[in-house]
């Protein structure tokens, strides 16, 4: 007979507990939740699996396992890279606790819970009677094996060949040539994005100064997309009804704030890469408000905000060359508390009380920027029961976008010429993907950076000839910055006459690129690559 020492350790004992962890990656694989590498996975499991006969090792092993489990289990998730995560620490260190816990509660739901108590369950009741270690390793072998692969399709990548010049009407003459996507491909088309931007540049006549006076204001809004207006079902309110000008297709080229008024204050020339905002820009004629200035218009400033967090105020006014003080907020009432604490106003009330000294000032002729946050994650309304940022959403876009059409009212019965611009800086991310949970805006996502962009003419007397127009074609700032410069071009006010159509003719076309620190989409033939490394790709899971 032959006997084992007790000191001799048993091969492969099992996983023990260690079993819930790799059942619940096969199955947010299976459902397509997280991807799977196979050397990576069977390296943890062979360190669980070795047999020691120490004890205090054996303990040890497990403590090291732990922490390069959490590790895999993002590792082998579509979410962005964690030091991202640790880019953002000092801003995360602003949010209120509040907003921290509801933040974590977005990744472990309370449905998360039970399914997990139910796996639990099940597993100890089935270990009893099967060796569950068994079939969670033939499994992970099983979804191992490599797919049979499909020939890679060629598709046709589109390559645009637009007008170097300054007339930033071109729309470009596209031609399309068959290539493979591959990593070296979508490169290429990036560094050809950008250099054909570089330039693109729209002029504005110096005889515009000349015109009938009227006033321009920016309607800068974070957190708002065409999706979070699908999901919250406000489609059909009626400001929407009141834009002479819609474009369907606009990117804000952007997923956070600061870049994007920058990217609006510099859209009078092609779209920059995100590094180059934070530096001057190539020429003085980037700047729109400059523009506008030195045709008599005078810079506003104004925020239902303090412009504190992350430096927004210093941000704009130094990248954007934009040289207005903010109007002050004395005698405005609080309405929504902010996610890091700080005070939001309501938009009636800042946007009223802006006409109101407009009507009163001598100023001949004003381009203002209104920056609102009211939409923000984590912000919650004051007077309203507590509840989280998310519930609430839908609640603050139905306000926000009263208070816009309330305005709107406001300025017809005043008379006055004043050409306004809905420009949200980018979406509030509210349906989340694979790769982002709601809220989360770290990667530009289509859905993220598709914003409602509308343009209405208000002024005694004007008469529209024809409907409004729905801009399809892809754009972004450099076509609102044309846009302007065809108002001032045809000096409407004088003739009392505008057609959207005529306004929109010529508009410069823009391809869908979105950037932010460390991260860039791109649109090819429909299809959406990001890079997080700016050298390699891989198709974005829109759904």
């Amino acid at each position: 007979m032959t006997t084992t020492s007790k000191n001799t350790p048993t091969l492969l004992q099992g996983l023990g507990w260690w079993n819930m962890y790799f059942i619940i990656k096969i199955a947010l694989f299976l459902q397509g939740v997280i991807d799977f590498h196979p050397v990576e996975n069977f390296a943890l499991l062979l360190l669980i699996l070795f047999p020691l006969r120490q004890k205090a090792i054996n303990v040890t092993r497990h403590i090291v396992a732990v922490p390069l489990a959490v590790w895999l289990m993002h590792y082998d998730s579509y979410l962005p890279p964690l030091d991202r995560l640790w880019a953002q620490t000092g801003q995360l260190l602003q949010f209120e606790t509040a907003y921290l816990i509801e933040l974590l509660g977005r990744f472990v739901t309370y449905q998360v819970m039970i399914v997990l108590f139910v796996l639990c369950t099940a597993y100890y009741i089935l270990s009893k009677f099967l060796r569950v270690s068994v079939l969670v390793v033939a499994t992970m072998m099983y979804i191992s094996i490599p797919q049979q692969q499909t020939a890679q399709t060629v598709v046709a990548a589109p390559i645009t060949n637009q007008q170097t010049g300054t007339a930033a009407g071109s729309k470009g003459n596209m031609t399309t040539t068959p290539v493979e996507i591959n990593d070296s491909v979508l490169n290429n088309l990036k560094a050809d994005f950008f250099e054909r931007e570089s330039a693109r540049q729209v002029n504005f006549s110096a005889d515009s100064s000349n015109d009938v006076p009227f006033d321009l204001l920016f309607l800068s809004i974070c957190s708002v997309a065409w999706d979070d207006i699908e999901i919250t079902g406000l489609g059909d309110h009626p400001l929407f009804k009141e834009f002479d000008i819609m474009f369907d297709n606009f990117s804000a080229a952007t997923s956070y704030s600061g870049p994007a008024v920058i990217r609006l204050l510099r859209a009078s020339c092609g779209q920059q890469k995100q590094d180059a905002l934070f530096e001057p820009a190539p020429t003085q004629q980037c700047y729109l408000f400059d523009n506008l200035k030195n045709l008599g218009f005078e810079e506003n400033l104004l925020l239902n905000h303090n412009g504190v967090f992350d430096s927004f105020l210093d941000l704009i006014q130094k990248n954007g060359n934009l040289q207005a003080n903010m109007m002050p907020q004395t005698g405005l009432t609080p309405y929504q508390k902010s996610f890091d604490g700080s005070t939001i106003f309501r938009d009636k009330q800042v946007l009223n009380h802006w006409w109101n000294e407009r009507l009163s000032s001598n100023s001949d002729k004003v381009v203002a920027l209104y920056n609102t946050i009211s939409l923000h994650d984590g912000n919650r309304i004051i007077s309203a029961n507590s509840s989280t940022s998310m519930v609430s959403y839908k609640r603050r876009l139905n306000n926000l976008l009263d208070d816009l059409y309330d305005f709107f009212q406001t300025l017809k019965a005043s008379k006055r010429n004043i050409v306004v611009a809905l420009v949200p800086e980018h979406g509030a991310g509210m349906r989340g993907d694979r790769m982002q949970i709601s809220g989360m805006r770290e990667i530009p996502a289509p859905t993220i950076v598709h914003t409602p962009v509308g343009l209405k003419i208000f002024g005694e007397g004007m008469e529209r000839i024809g409907d409004s127009v729905a801009v399809k074609a892809p754009s972004s700032y450099l076509s609102l910055s044309q846009l302007v410069a065809n108002i001032l071009e045809q000096d409407i006010y004088k003739t009392k006459r505008y057609s959207p159509i005529a306004l929109t003719k010529g508009l410069p076309e823009t391809r869908m690129v979105s950037q932010n620190s460390g991260s860039t989409m791109m649109e090819v033939n429909g299809k959406y690559y990001v890079t997080l490394d700016e050298s390699s790709w891989s198709e974005y899971p829109v759904k």
